[in-house]
């Protein structure tokens, strides 16, 4: 599904549940979000791996609408209930945002909450790496580019630099490292978000930007600290990705 925001006059922008479609957007002055626009990347990868579980699911006898429901995979949720994919991350997030808000109201007592697994990992290496957060789930959006998306953690370093991060909850096999499980569309999304932020809070310099790997077995948790010259790159592969958006759907 596409997801589109709206400046408000008050200088904030909001998600529109409403426009779910570039058709429904045109002419309502709608910012397609990020991940939508990096949505036209090729991923060979994810899709035939999608189509073969529809397949095998239609052939098991499932229905359409549930074999669309399952195609990007099902996970045991913590309390032992089957969910999508999307889902579990969704609730992952939100638990790791409850607890960034803690800590930053001086709680930092570990987490002891359902998915405490998920969280407490990433928690001890922030609090020991010396970042102080700005802001959990904050939104960013550049009406030049007409795009916007909500940036999982907004930070400040131990020198007081802006720095962003970005949470994925991924299947890690055994014996391979969470961090490995990055992608240049991850580096995508942070590189244009940080371009977005420096403008926004006229830095005289990039944001750095870390994704955050979270593996849905067990919580083991990696970080992908991406270098300049990858983030640099990576602006560049949005700023294309764009383009193509905008001009197919005559936004």
């Amino acid at each position: 599904m596409s997801h589109f925001y709206k400046p408000q006059a008050n200088g904030i922008c909001k998600m529109l549940p409403s426009i779910t479609t570039p058709a429904k957007a045109r002419g309502t002055g709608a910012l397609a979000s990020v991940t939508t626009m990096l949505g036209v990347m090729p991923a060979d990868f994810l899709n035939k791996w999608s189509r073969q579980q529809v397949w095998t699911m239609a052939n098991e006898g499932l229905s359409f609408e549930e074999c669309e429901h399952r195609r990007y995979g099902m996970r045991t949720d913590v309390n032992g209930r089957e969910v999508t994919s999307a889902a579990f991350g969704t609730s992952v997030h939100k638990a790791l945002e409850c607890h960034l808000e803690r800590m930053a109201d001086g709680d930092i007592s570990p987490n002891n909450g359902p998915y405490a697994d998920y969280v407490n990992p990433f928690a001890t290496w922030f609090s020991d790496s010396g970042y102080s957060l700005v802001e959990a789930e904050g939104i960013c959006f550049c009406e030049r580019r007409k795009t916007a998306g909500t940036i999982d953690v907004i930070a400040t370093d131990a020198n007081g630099d802006t720095v962003l991060m970005d949470f994925k909850t991924r299947s890690v096999k055994a014996g391979i490292k969470p961090e490995s499980k990055t992608y240049l569309k991850d580096a995508a999304q942070l590189a244009i978000e940080a371009d977005i932020i420096r403008l926004r809070d006229r830095l005289n310099y990039m944001p750095k930007t870390i994704s955050i790997v979270i593996s849905t077995a067990d919580g083991s948790t990696g970080i992908r600290r991406w270098p300049v010259d990858k983030q640099a790159y990576a602006l560049k592969v949005f700023e294309s990705c764009a383009n193509l958006y905008l001009t197919i759907n005559k936004l």
